[in-house]
């Protein structure tokens, strides 16, 4: 695609002009460059018609129709990801249409914390990661599941792990990011041996960065990536569940995962099964025997 062409537009077309004279009125009012608008815009200004709304700014850059667009679409982000496509929408309808933002849009979601994968979802995501076509690319993706969901990493530690820093011993695997050790899961164990094996010595695990910043480094494989990627911070909110439903202590924990705190630790904790009444009653008693 050349920086002439829109994803899903035809050049030329009314919708191709209705989005670039949307952009051009509203870029200049706002704190985003007019090409990041022009792409969110017109991903959106296409979902819109397939609704069957008509090419009309009174509509399109309506409260009601970003708001619907928000909370129903690009279900495959993060909230994060969604919030910051809303509030470039909502940008624009500002400049635009003013006398429509009275009106107060629906949260993306009750929780403010990611939900962590099942079982049969992770199960599914091993299979992803083994249909990727090319091998970089499913070696990314191996790393992205072993890290995340085996290491609690957040996507931002990734990009620059490399070979000296998983130390292989008899008592596992161990990882060494942000000046802190995080003890591989021992299910992740065998691929992340595999990953060094193949992975060359002389670059980071992750391969070539061709980018300054790699804040969205996952988002951006996983948007390109062959079948039904995972979200990486859906994969360590899985790795901080798994843990808190095995009893680890809260301050290794918080060791572990680069934290001093957590702010949604009680929305973790939803995610967490109640032990049956005898476990229960077994794991408190044990805290008062000697």
């Amino acid at each position: 695609m050349t920086d002439d062409e829109l994803r899903g537009v035809v050049p030329g077309s009314p919708m191709d002009r209705f989005i670039r004279d949307s952009v051009t009125l509203a870029a200049p009012s706002t704190a985003y460059a007019a090409k990041l608008l022009m792409s969110h815009t017109a991903r959106y200004v296409v979902w819109c018609l397939e609704q069957g709304w008509p090419l009309d700014a009174q509509t399109i850059w309506s409260v009601r129709a970003i708001d619907i667009y928000s909370t129903t679409a690009n279900q495959d982000r993060s909230e994060g990801t969604r919030r910051n496509y809303r509030s470039m929408l909502m940008r624009i309808s500002e400049v635009l249409v003013p006398d429509e933002h009275p009106e107060r849009p629906t949260p993306l979601s009750r929780r403010s914390t990611a939900a962590p994968y099942s079982a049969p979802e992770m199960a599914q995501f091993r299979d992803w990661a083994g249909s990727q076509v090319t091998a970089l690319k499913r070696d990314r993706a191996m790393l992205m599941l072993a890290l995340c969901a085996g290491a609690g990493l957040r996507p931002s530690e990734m990009p620059f792990l490399r070979h000296r820093d998983v130390c292989v011993d008899p008592e596992g695997v161990l990882i060494t990011v942000a000046e802190r050790q995080v003890p591989l899961l021992a299910e992740w164990e065998e691929w992340m041996l595999v990953l060094l094996e193949r992975r060359p010595t002389d670059e980071v695990l992750w391969g070539p960065i061709n980018r300054r910043n790699t804040s969205n480094l996952t988002s951006s494989f996983t948007e390109n990536s062959f079948g039904n990627p995972p979200r990486a911070d859906r994969l360590r909110q899985t790795w901080f569940t798994h843990h808190l439903t095995q009893g680890v202590p809260i301050k290794d924990l918080f060791r572990a995962a680069g934290v001093s705190k957590l702010q949604h630790l009680h929305l973790m904790l939803e995610f967490v099964e109640l032990r049956d009444d005898a476990e229960y009653r077994r794991i408190l008693r044990s805290e008062v025997q000697r």
